[in-house]
């Protein structure tokens, strides 16, 4: 146990050191591609008004122009460390190919669909609609299932074990069930990608607590790409904590929110990963409530949506909103680590 947290711990040092050399670099880069936010006025999509609210919450006469992509700090730095100093197990492959696959579609949704129309008033409003989310959530899901079959390819995900009361053979319909929830997941924490340092601190928690799980589990598989994920976490949250240099979207939302469900799923600790991770299905359950309201009644359950904004919205300072969503996460994560340990 003891050489394996060493080492874990020198690819934490390792992976904070390029982070903290590859940022700056990378918010430069970001400024000139002028890869950065720009939030205008536009309808919202099939329903009726504007998201004059939303400007509102998020002070745009300020934050525009923030770089949106600094997720890409998370997707280059942690597999290149990973592919660089950690061995490289079958399992800990698949994980880094899905972690590498939605970081480039974090990528795609934020550099084409989001800077590449902010402009397009049009297009704005068609982003916003019932159809293209679920056009969206369709494509993601066939890749979750792309890297659900890679993982069962490997011969190392066979059954699923919850408590370790229940063993269910893992099937056709469990590779799509998991495929589905992986999606969810994914999704969850890109919605909570929404204020400054939200979704990095949320997620800095539960990789912490992930790591002290597996650690007490005596899972050793995946401590060092934990590790390096957490070196690039606390470096980003640096850098995201308000005023943000950059917000994180996609490309950093996304290959983290899939790695943590996935290592909870191979390591059969989903009913520790969804206490861990709670309060980002909650915010998801949020947006998805008014989505379904907004479409079938015509009325809003919220403010608006995601719910961190309707706090914004009822009054509620961002750093209010954030530190508390930080410390809910927090007590449900240490609740995580003991239904873990049951």
């Amino acid at each position: 146990m003891i050489p394996i947290i060493k080492e874990s711990l020198n690819f934490l040092l390792i992976s904070t050191l390029a982070s903290i050399i590859f940022a700056p670099i990378m918010i430069e880069i970001l400024y000139r591609f002028n890869q950065v936010s720009g939030l205008k006025k536009t309808k919202l999509g099939s329903r009726e008004g504007t998201n004059s609210m939303f400007l509102r919450i998020m002070n745009v006469t300020k934050t525009n122009g923030t770089p949106n992509m600094g997720g890409i700090l998370v997707w280059i730095v942690v597999p290149i460390v990973t592919f660089i100093f950690a061995p490289l197990t079958p399992v800990l492959k698949v994980l880094l190919l899905g972690f590498m696959l939605f970081g480039f579609w974090g990528f795609i949704d934020v550099a084409i669909f989001t800077n590449g129309f902010k402009n397009n008033a049009k297009m704005k409003a068609l982003q916003e609609t019932f159809e293209w989310r679920l056009a969206k959530l369709t494509i993601a899901i066939l890749l979750n299932l792309i890297v659900m079959f890679v993982l069962y390819r490997t011969g190392e995900f066979t059954t699923m074990n919850i408590f370790s009361v229940l063993s269910i053979a893992v099937s056709p319909a469990i590779l799509i069930l998991a495929a589905i929830v992986g999606q969810f997941a994914i999704y969850s924490g890109e919605l909570t990608d929404g204020l400054d340092g939200l979704m990095m601190g949320i997620f800095t928690i539960i990789t912490s607590a992930m790591i002290a799980l597996l650690t007490i589990q005596g899972q050793y598989e995946f401590l060092p790409f934990l590790a390096i994920l957490l070196g690039v976490q606390v470096v980003d949250l640096y850098f995201n904590i308000p005023p943000a240099r950059f917000w994180n979207g996609g490309p950093g939302a996304m290959p983290i929110a899939f790695s943590i469900f996935f290592i909870g799923l191979v390591t059969n600790n989903l009913p520790a990963y969804f206490l861990m991770t709670a309060i980002t299905w909650v915010i998801m359950g949020s947006s998805a409530i008014q989505i379904l309201s907004m479409k079938f009644f015509k009325r809003r359950v919220f403010k608006i949506a995601p719910l961190h904004h309707h706090f914004q919205a009822v009054g509620w300072p961002q750093y209010k909103v954030t530190m508390r969503f930080w410390l809910f996460t927090l007590f449900l994560s240490i609740l995580g680590i003991y239904v873990g340990l049951l």
